[in-house]
């Protein structure tokens, strides 16, 4: 839809009033969308109807009393930078008129004025500021769309401060734009994180209407599950027909990311109007707990609600599990990576303690004196990418070397065993393995109930290698003849210029990062070494065989600078192309 911009209000300074007269007769101001709105004799009079009347345009002239037009044009100028301002001089006056430009006057009109020229002035200033107008209403649009998307953007920011070390002062900034009270002087944080999970079995029916305040939609269409509320179980369930039942059969992923979704408004009503707690939504769809301030009653608050969401978040025929773990107290807002990721850690301790538990990691600790495992989070990194690159002997001997620091007792080697293979896990999902490729259950049983470290470090190194190697078969079979066809795209298209390793890249859907280490490894070639070759080999055939220019020939090859090509041919041949032309046979 066009924007529509009202008549634009005109003022019209001049001490000569036949000249007002006259700048008001000479057009049709209606039909240029304009209405003259005012006149005044002097500056002052100008200043006065200025604050008034607000014009978008005002036309003045050089030479008036106690102040001339250049001095009142830099005042409004000054007071109003939107404001256009057009300076009406003769021919005589028009040198000392130049001096306004450097104001940021809009144009200048000569006398005897002219309707063709007032004309003109008046179509570029309406076309200006209709075009000034357009921006400023598609930055107000772009604020308004960028205020229903903070809620986006706000638990975006957070989960960046999770996963990152942010620097302070940008830590600061942003959380002064999103409204989170940080500030050098608190003491510091702690994070719980919740994961809400329920087995759907594929019959059950549902009804999500016992949730009227989710998403409208539910309200029009039946569904196949029926979430039950323990603090709504006195409303009557909607019942539904086996044809519907059959009809509007639903995936489980729904009832899953419903479940998540009333568990994250239980948790903020929780926690209402509590500006030191910041909850949010992280990317595995677990709810992250961040407490500002001392650490008080937080792990007993944590307690209290997981007991609630798992009393209240019921889905008929079988029960929600609401596991929580629960990082130690950091003593600065740029340890919240830190938190973040011991509470991850805690909470994966699941595995070995069982749902429905809040999971502290500071508990970890398997016997009172003992001294904790502690992951280290580099060489977990590090061994995620091996794996997902298939270098199975480099993730072996880093896997002898993490599992060589000493361990308590059983329990914290399994610990360390469940941090392998969920990187494995990990590296599998990235590569996008499936079925047993991407867990062997059995195996993994089977190293989570070792009772002796030889025998785990075997079967770890068993784990690693199966998995690296079927990644690295994955990824021989996708590259396959890559580079054999990446060679051919080059031999067609070196005549285009624009070709180079981020076009060929994005032609075969690879990373250009990607494509460079494997024409490394294929050819002994950079990507930009072998491409000058092979325009290097052609421009040589063309001296051999044509006679053709050099700069012909530099762009036949994809090398339009003649001068650059020249230099190239010389260091590549060993001759300049006139030297070389010259002896050919």
């Amino acid at each position: 839809m066009e924007l529509t911009v009202e008549p634009l209000k005109v003022l019209i300074v001049d001490d000569e009033y036949l000249i007002r007269n006259l700048l008001r007769m000479r057009i049709d101001w209606e039909q240029q969308g304009m209405s003259i709105v005012g006149e005044a004799s002097d500056a002052a009079e100008a200043l006065a109807q200025v604050e008034l009347l607000r014009p978008d345009i005002v036309f003045t002239d050089i030479y008036m009393p106690k102040m001339d037009g250049i001095e009142l044009s830099r005042i409004l100028m000054e007071r109003y930078p939107s404001l256009k301002i057009v300076v009406v001089t003769g021919h005589d006056e028009f040198e000392y008129a130049r001096q306004s430009v450097k104001l940021g006057i809009s144009d200048f009109i000569l006398k005897p004025i002219r309707a063709s020229e007032l004309l003109q002035v008046t179509t570029k200033l309406r076309a200006l500021i209709k075009q000034e107008v357009g921006r400023e209403y598609e930055l107000m649009k772009l604020r308004e769309e960028m205020e229903q998307s903070l809620p986006y953007l706000r638990e975006r920011f957070v989960n960046q401060w999770l996963s990152d070390v942010m620097p302070e002062d940008e830590l600061q900034e942003k959380a002064r734009f999103f409204g989170i009270p940080i500030s050098s002087g608190e003491p510091g944080l702690r994070i719980a994180v919740m994961e809400v999970e329920v087995a759907v079995p594929q019959a059950k029916i549902a009804a999500p209407e016992v949730y009227p305040h989710l998403s409208e939609p539910y309200h029009q269409t039946p569904r196949t599950y029926q979430v039950q509320r323990g603090l709504q179980q006195q409303h009557d369930q909607p019942h539904l027909s086996q044809h519907q039942t059959e009809a509007h059969r639903q995936p489980a992923e729904e009832i899953h990311i419903l479940l998540r979704m009333v568990g994250m408004k239980q948790v903020q009503a929780f926690y209402p109007q509590d500006s030191q707690t910041i909850i949010v939504m992280d990317p595995h769809n677990r709810i992250v707990v961040l407490s500002l301030g001392t650490d008080t009653e937080f792990a007993n608050q944590v307690q209290q609600l997981q007991e609630e969401l798992q009393h209240t978040l019921k889905f008929e025929g079988c029960e929600v599990d609401v596991t929580v773990g629960i990082g130690q107290w950091q003593s600065g807002w740029g340890k919240a990576s830190v938190g973040y990721w011991e509470a991850c850690r805690a909470l994966d301790y699941q595995a070995f303690v069982g749902k429905n538990q809040v999971i502290c990691f500071e508990d970890l600790v398997i016997e009172g004196g003992k001294r904790p495992y502690h992951s280290d989070a580099q060489l977990l990194q590090q061994l995620q990418f091996y794996v997902s690159v298939g270098a199975g002997e480099e993730a072996v001997l880093l896997l002898e070397r993490m599992l060589s620091v000493p361990f308590s007792d059983v329990s914290q080697f399994r610990m360390a065993a469940m941090d392998v293979v969920t990187e494995c896990q990990r590296a599998a999902i990235e590569q996008q393995l499936e079925g047993e490729h991407a867990l062997n259950k059995e195996a993994v049983a089977a190293i989570f109930t070792a009772n002796h470290l030889p025998e785990l470090k075997s079967m770890l190194e068993q784990h690693v290698r199966a998995v690296s190697d079927v990644i690295q078969a994955k990824r021989q079979a996708k590259e396959g003849n890559l580079i054999d066809r990446v060679m051919a795209y080059l031999e067609e298209n070196m005549g285009n210029a624009e070709v180079g390793l981020s076009s060929t890249a994005a032609a075969f859907y690879v990373s250009s990062g990607h494509l460079g280490r494997l024409m490394k490894k294929e050819t002994g070639q950079t990507f930009v070494e072998y491409l000058t070759q092979l325009r290097m080999k052609k421009a040589e055939l063309l001296l051999k065989q044509t006679d053709l220019k050099g700069y012909e020939i530099g762009e036949q090859v994809g090398i339009p600078d003649p001068h650059y090509f020249s230099v190239l041919f010389k260091k590549h041949i060993g001759r300049s192309m006139n030297e070389y032309r010259n002896v050919k046979t």
